[in-house]
């Protein structure tokens, strides 16, 4: 790959209709920089989770137009309430108390904690807010939706009766089970133990602040498809906003992760029932769990159970063969009347790659630059590889998912930068622009205290780190210096480095 010579926004376009010759002088200082911006992305640092603010430039030099996408922290995050308490003030002191919109990308506590009344409700009350933007599968007329949503619904009731019964039980084993199964929990709002209502879509804490902005007085809603033309802001003339996901297909929603073949793969087809059936396999195992039950969802008839019950009487050979196999001293490990309960390890990986392949996905283009702003949340395989086969008609001609990755010159790392929700060869790797800077929402931290050791991914940070030739930001790393940034031209070097603020609290980039 060769190194940019020159600064990332004075290169021209070689895009139909982009005018030619877009030179810009290398700014002295951040601050000239942010004044002359099109776009200041705000990229908050307050732990794990995903918080972005973008002013882009007015009209004549008049107000910004202001979109947030997401604003939240991860359960196991310390002081929660007092670090979201500041990202929101900062927010609504750097847009003037006004939000003309905001996105609710999907489901999950680490992404809209921060709209909860238990955190900055009360922050965002007080500002004016125009839109809340959600995905197709949210719109309560969607049929589809509707069932998706009660998808989740049973699989979150049955994971939170898996938690509360693994707790309880005398078995270390499922003790440990329950307490990493519990922190999936978490990312619904619900704490060990708690019930949802497995026929109706309302999951925890986090749809209560998921759907707050629904209720909000005099805030319009809407529900977005990939299928909608792309969408142009009032107050940014110069910008068209593209829904590239969440796909409008179930099977690639259903689609979590690739096989070594590169083929994907459909799991727990049948997910309404089978849902059913694990909560009250679950249920039995607690005490009194039998009691009154009708077995139906059991593979054998209830008749041909046999099992060593006190006041039991069995044949001596029986007994013996119990005491000397089935009860012997050290050949616990032989027993396999819990193996089953790995299912609700299924079960929770199920339920987060199908939560966040229901993302609302958007791509932000400069209409004079073609130049685009790639903001996938936590996508993964499905969701990704639906935005091969998208094409608009825009004008006279025609744009296709792949040439917005082409043309991609800032990309918000999905999912924390985990290994699989930034794809290869169908993402990063069509993601050619010499201009790419990127950012990862990450603190090691806060990963490592959730037992996700891999978070960020070292093949994915050392990727990108080459692809942006260093122009790399991560929220728990101070911002790149010369030396990451070697392969830069002098004049790239500086665009970069007077183009970015650095606070303790946030990183802002202005494109120009």
């Amino acid at each position: 790959m060769n190194s940019p010579t020159v600064p990332l926004a004075a290169r021209a376009k070689s895009r139909p209709g982009a005018p030619l010759g877009q030179a810009a002088a290398a700014a002295s200082s951040g601050k000239q920089a942010a004044a002359s911006a099109r776009v200041r992305i705000r990229l908050y640092r307050h732990g794990l989770g995903d918080c972005m603010l973008l002013r882009f430039a007015g009209e004549d030099g008049g107000e910004t137009f202001n979109v947030l996408i997401d604003c939240g922290l991860i359960t196991v995050a310390d002081r929660p309430k007092d670090k979201m308490l500041d990202v929101a003030n900062d927010i609504r002191a750097a847009c003037n108390g006004r939000l003309d919109v905001v996105v609710m990308t999907h489901e999950h506590w680490d992404h809209v904690s921060g709209f909860h009344s238990s955190q900055a409700r009360d922050v965002f009350a007080s500002m004016d807010i125009g839109e809340v933007w959600y995905g197709w599968t949210e719109d309560p007329r969607n049929e589809l939706g509707q069932r998706l949503r009660a998808e989740r619904a049973a699989k979150l009731n049955a994971l939170a009766t898996a938690v509360a019964v693994f707790k309880d039980s005398p078995s270390p084993g499922m003790k440990a089970r329950g307490t990493e199964l519990g922190r999936m929990l978490g990312f619904f709002g619900l704490a060990a133990g708690e019930q949802v209502d497995a026929g109706s879509p309302r999951i925890g804490k986090t749809r209560e602040a998921f759907e707050y902005l629904q209720g909000k007085q005099d805030v319009k809603t809407r529900y977005l498809s990939p299928r909608q033309a792309p969408r142009t802001l009032a107050g940014a003339p110069n910008v068209r906003v593209y829904v590239l996901g969440p796909p409008p297909d179930e099977g690639m929603i259903k689609r979590s992760a690739p096989t070594r073949k590169g083929r994907e793969v459909y799991e727990l087809a049948s997910e309404l029932q089978l849902a059913s059936n694990l909560d009250a396999a679950f249920l039995r195992l607690g005490p009194g769990g039998g009691d009154g039950d009708s077995f139906d969802d059991c593979p054998f008839d209830p008749g041909l159970r046999r099992g060593m019950r006190a006041g039991q009487r069995h044949s001596p050979a029986l007994a013996k063969l119990f005491a000397g196999v089935w009860q012997a001293p050290g050949d616990d490990w032989r027993k396999i009347e819990e193996d089953w309960t790995q299912a609700a390890e299924t079960l929770a990986l199920n339920l987060d790659s199908h939560t966040n392949n229901t993302c609302l996905v958007l791509a932000f283009e400069f209409i004079d630059t073609g130049e685009v702003m790639l903001f996938p949340a936590d996508a993964q395989v499905g969701n990704w590889l639906s935005w091969q086969d998208l094409r608009w008609k825009v004008g006279a001609g025609v744009v296709t998912g792949p040439e917005l990755l082409a043309r991609t010159v800032f990309y918000k790392v999905g999912h924390h930068g985990s290994h699989n929700a930034t794809l290869r060869d169908k993402g990063l790797e069509q993601m050619t622009s010499e201009d790419l800077i990127a950012f990862i929402p990450v603190s090691r931290t806060e990963a490592q205290k959730n037992r996700w050791m891999g978070m960020p991914f070292n093949p994915l940070l050392e990727r990108l780190r080459e692809k942006t030739f260093g122009r790399l930001l991560v929220a728990d790393e101070a911002r790149p210096g010369d030396a990451s940034l070697a392969e830069l031209s002098p004049a790239a070097r500086k665009q970069f480095k007077t183009s970015v603020e650095e606070q303790a609290l946030w990183f802002e980039i202005s494109l120009r």
